[in-house]
């Protein structure tokens, strides 16, 4: 008796958390964020230039080929990986909303070398490459540097051999290369450096093998990683100077009663209208649980039409009239897009 009441009680959990597990459906929304970094809006076209490279003639060229050699990166590893941030940034601007980018290869502008920024170039230079290359504003990646470090570690593993439970050892490494990119964004028409930052981003590899040499073997090789981490951080310049679409999590409510699910086979279909329609019947709705959910729904419908203020309204009808906890955090996501798209505004329409 005991042990059928146990699975009486856990088929009716079973249940319950299938039921709520049901109640409501994740969709992915397409968002666009705006830029960390302010560019006036009048500037829509740009040229990138590699101004990383030390002078001929210049110390820290020969300085540059001992610390290759010294790091084990090789020889020019750090010349070639500067430009693959010049290209990471223009392939990152690729589908910008906003810019459009030239990468000027044939330029030949030099700088330190170091991690030291070089004097800025002058204003008449910066505006005659503008108007020779039809910019409106000039990007230089004036100071590039990567650091190298490795770990290893160990593990205890085990496998089945011939019925047998085998313990041997797994052992790992890792390769993390980190950047250090130094940008400028000269404005010719204000003549005012629009931003100039050193940034640090981050890339690891990690592989596994039966012996640390084997774990070592498989990681990249050291000139691919911080070549490829050079990239990585040119494409994360292009998030923080330009908007860009990400995707986000949401979810709305499916159940309620019948015509909750029918409003869900219109939401499937990408009919947000229709489905807006049906909830809508429902936002005074003698039951609370029925009410909170439609105006929930209704803000969904509302974000997805563009309409935040309209969609902050609606959901703070869930959660002030009918108690709806769901409703509040989604108070606080709906205010920040607010706040974003004031932003958005100010960045691309000034």
């Amino acid at each position: 008796m005991k042990r059928t009441s146990s699975i009486i009680f856990l088929f009716i959990v079973i249940i319950v958390i299938s039921f709520l597990s049901c109640k409501t459906k994740s969709i992915s929304v397409k968002v666009l964020k705006p830029a960390e970094i302010y560019v006036p809006s009048n500037i829509k076209t740009l040229a990138v230039v590699n101004r990383s490279l030390p002078a001929k003639g210049n110390g820290n060229q020969f300085n540059n080929v001992v610390e290759g050699i010294i790091s084990g990166e090789g020889l020019f590893v750090d010349r070639e990986a500067s430009q693959r941030t010049v290209n990471g940034l223009a392939d990152g601007l690729q589908n910008s909303p906003r810019f459009s980018i030239t990468v000027l290869d044939g330029l030949n502008l030099r700088g330190t070398g170091t991690a030291k920024f070089p004097a800025p170039l002058p204003w008449q230079q910066v505006s005659q490459i503008c108007r020779d290359y039809s910019a409106d504003a000039l990007i230089l990646l004036e100071t590039f540097d990567s650091n190298t470090s490795r770990r290893y570690g160990s593990q205890q593993k085990t496998i089945k051999e011939d019925n047998k439970d085998v313990t041997y050892t797994e052992y790992n490494a890792t390769i993390d290369i980190s950047i250090n990119a130094g940008w400028r964004i000269y404005d010719p028409k204000n003549q005012k450096i629009v931003d100039q930052n050193v940034f640090t981003d981050r890339k690891a590899w990690n592989r596994n093998g039966r012996t640390k040499t084997e774990a070592q073997n498989n990681l990249p090789k050291q000139a691919y990683a911080v070549k490829d981490a050079g990239y990585y951080a040119g494409k994360r310049y292009a998030v923080r100077i330009s908007p860009n679409w990400i995707w986000v999590s949401r979810h709305y409510f499916v159940k309620g009663n019948d015509d909750f699910k029918n409003a869900k086979y219109k939401a499937d279909a990408k009919q947000w209208q229709d489905a807006a329609d049906i909830w809508k019947r429902y936002v005074n709705d003698p039951d609370i649980k029925i009410a909170g959910r439609a105006c929930y729904n209704m803000a969904l419908a509302s974000e997805i039409f563009g309409k935040f203020d309209v969609a902050l309204d609606w959901a703070q009808k869930a959660y002030a009239d009918y108690r709806l906890k769901d409703a509040r955090q989604y108070i606080n996501i709906l205010e920040n897009r607010i706040r974003d798209a004031e932003r958005l505004d100010r960045q691309m329409n000034d």
